[in-house]
């Protein structure tokens, strides 16, 4: 037998006490006088007999409990029999969480490098033919063969620190199946982990990686408690940059602060130049939430770092984004031959302006798809019957993040235009309604984000364009919304959503004879604004740790020779990509990618260009540093179904020792609480026997 805390032995020292004590009590007797003592003195020496006998076995039973307790809290360990310590080489999995939380210090430096330490005592604390299975958080594939001790040690010593953040159901998974395909002899897992308790859960999926007959201890390090203050996202009001334009970039701020703090430092980097500073204030239990003002001053790929300040917990004050800017804004106007003089111009006109945007113009007969693609806005004005090619393209097109503006003809439309309205998520046209005179539209639905910046204040009192023909229909679809409509609130213009882009549906054609929302001044902005917010460029933004999927633009690269590579340097991985109806779906790894700025290329030939840029950041939820208790962890892991769950919180060096004589048997500590236990039950029913005994019964 063994002793994991051998210097509590010592107080058995004073155990000695209540023997002296009951050895050196003088009792002063108290004389009566009495005239026949003679049965008295018979009844006297029965009873002190008998009481001396109860005496000694109420001391027994209290220092047999005392010294059950101290044993116990000295932690004694059972010796494993000779035949099983001498059964051959044991497998040994030994995992080292790698994630950013074990960047931290602890009592003995950071989280990571007494964890290493730990480890490597471990291992050389064992036979030279065990064989040992080293792994960390990244899951690496060198890393599910077993090693020798010598080469375990040097496994470990390379060790550094990762980006990826497992669930520890996922460990348990992963160490089983290694196990499981190669151990042999006794097998045993250790878990050096911080035992976060955003990671660290046991769901109900885990019972079936239950092994009872595994030992399994997880060992940690204590930490002390830490305030942390990270970016957690940002976000644009419009979906697309553009160059010269200002922008407003939306900061939100998480953090566990206890007490309030102002001024504190915010920035942005765009390209690694400083483009924009502010501060913020924290209070506690709410986010806080401010904007970063700039202008871009040139279009291309970005990267944005939002950064602050926040030692000494720093893996999380950068937050990566990626976006493209536009210098112009791409229209395409696809015109049928039921599109007037008057309406074509009146188009024209409203994208006139070249700086702000491209204009390609076809006509509905001779499509040209490729130059159909590469518009951020669609135009379709006075075709009578969409065809099934045009009414894909526009679908593909809408669905990628573009933007389509749908103008049809007066009176009877082609069934088409319901194929194309239903795929988009609409309703249909609806029936053709004429007019002898015109009639106002009622309502202007300026809450709209369509109309965000448009007006200075609520306008009220509008003077509103007016139709003598249109499209009637008695409500828009689902995901369709009013921006002009008549005073019964059937739509005349609206705009919808589908999928990852925008639709606008006018009721009625720009001819002057049917409206006169073509010289009406409410078309300028709302067309202008339709062009600004045509493409969801979006913000691209990920997290390492596993790997991901991204929707490129079909028109941007091929699925062939697209590659990864970090802005700051580093090599450059191929990616498996697969064309697909949206665009080309790239498949991005990133279960170990460390936290910045990525461009995502394509090489054709002996040219290589930036398709797009794109943020990688920290694991979110490796920003919640609460960790679990020690014993409460235990507790969870045995309810779960792990009857031999260890869990040692400790000094490195006190947490090897620990390790060193669970290695040699099974631990005692409970057996002894359950004999202290019955001892002083017996104790209790001895003194109640003693109380209910009769008093002796003199005769005369």
């Amino acid at each position: 037998m063994q002793f994991v805390h051998p210097e509590v032995l010592w107080a058995l020292s004073a155990l000695t006490l209540p023997v002296l004590v009951h050895l050196f009590s003088f009792r002063r007797h108290r004389k009566v006088q009495f005239s026949q003592t003679a049965f008295l003195r018979e009844v006297r020496q029965e009873s002190r007999s008998r009481n001396r006998v109860r005496h000694w076995l109420v001391l027994l039973m209290r220092l047999l409990a005392f010294a059950c307790i101290i044993l116990a809290f000295a932690e004694p360990i059972r010796e494993a029999s000779a035949g099983a310590a001498d059964s051959g080489a044991k497998s040994v999995s030994v995992y080292l969480d790698t994630s950013p939380s074990m960047q931290l210090e602890g009592a003995n430096g950071p989280l990571l490098a007494a964890s290493q330490s730990g480890a490597l005592a471990l291992v050389e604390s064992h036979g030279p033919t065990d064989r040992f299975h080293i792994f960390t958080s990244a899951f690496e594939p060198e890393d599910r063969r077993f090693r020798s001790r010598e080469e375990a040690l040097e496994r470990i010593a390379a060790i550094r620190p990762g980006h990826a953040a497992p669930l520890i159901g996922d460990v348990l998974r992963h160490q089983q199946d290694v196990l499981a395909e190669g151990g042999a002899g006794r097998i045993e897992a250790y878990l050096f982990t911080d035992l976060q308790a955003s990671s660290h859960t046991l769901a109900s999926s885990t019972g079936a990686l239950v092994d009872s007959t595994l030992s399994v201890r997880f060992v940690t390090q204590p930490v002390q408690p830490r305030v942390n203050v990270r970016v957690d996202s940002a976000w644009f009001d419009t979906p697309m940059r553009l160059t010269g334009r200002s922008e407003a970039l939306h900061v939100r701020i998480t953090h566990d602060a206890e007490r309030p703090v102002d001024d504190l430092p915010l920035s942005l980097d765009l390209n690694g130049r400083r483009a924009a500073i502010g501060s913020f204030s924290l209070r506690p239990g709410l986010v806080t939430d401010t904007v970063l003002r700039f202008r871009h001053e040139a279009s291309g790929p970005v990267h944005a770092v939002v950064r602050t300040d926040d030692a000494p917990v720093t893996f999380d004050d950068d937050l990566h984004l990626g976006y493209t800017v536009a210098d112009r804004v791409r229209i395409v106007l696809v015109q049928g031959r039921d599109a007037g003089a008057g309406e074509q111009v009146a188009l024209q006109r409203l994208f006139g302006d070249a700086a702000l945007h491209e204009v390609v113009t076809m006509a509905g007969e001779a499509l040209d798809y490729d130059a159909l693609a590469s518009g951020d806005l669609i135009v379709l004005q006075g075709i009578r019957n969409p065809s099934s090619g045009l009414i894909s393209a526009l679908l593909r097109e809408t669905g990628a993040g573009k933007s389509t503006f749908l103008i049809p003809p007066a009176e009877g439309l082609g069934p088409g235009w319901e194929e194309l309205l239903i795929g988009l998520g609409s309703t249909g046209p609806g029936e053709w309604i004429a007019l002898e005179e015109p009639a106002r539209l009622g309502i202007l639905h300026h809450e709209h984000p369509l109309f965000d910046g448009v007006f200075s204040r609520r306008p009220e009192r509008v003077d509103l364009p007016s139709a003598r023909g249109w499209h009637s229909r008695t409500k828009p679809g689902p995901r369709e919304r009013r921006l002009l409509s008549f005073s019964d609130g059937r739509p005349f213009l609206t705009a919808g959503l589908h999928e990852r882009g925008r639709f606008y549906w006018a009721a009625a054609p720009l001819a002057a004879e049917w409206t006169n929302l073509a010289q009406h001044a409410l078309l300028v902005p709302m067309a202008l604004r339709m062009a600004e917010t045509a493409r969801s460029s979006g913000i691209q933004q990920f997290h390492s740790g596993e790997d991901q999927d991204l929707l490129l633009p079909a028109t941007s690269s091929t699925p062939d020779g697209l590659s990864l590579r970090r802005t700051e340097g580093g090599d450059t991985e191929l990616l498996s990509a697969l064309a697909t109806p949206g665009g080309i779906r790239a498949s991005l790894p990133l279960r170990d990618a460390a936290p910045g700025s990525y461009d995502i290329l394509h090489r054709d030939g002996d040219t290589t260009r930036v398709v797009m840029a794109i943020g990688v950041n920290p694991v979110r939820a490796e920003s919640q540093l609460e960790t679990l208790n020690p014993e409460a962890w235990r507790q969870a892991l045995v309810t779960a179904g792990w009857r031999k769950a260890e869990v040692l919180s400790a000094d490195v060096q006190d947490v090897v020792a620990a390790i060193e004589v669970l290695e040699d048997g099974q631990p005692l500590w409970f057996g002894l609480i359950a004999l202290a236990l019955l001892f002083l039950l017996i104790e209790m029913m001895l003194l109640k026997r003693k109380s209910a005994a009769p008093p002796p019964s003199g005769t005369g």
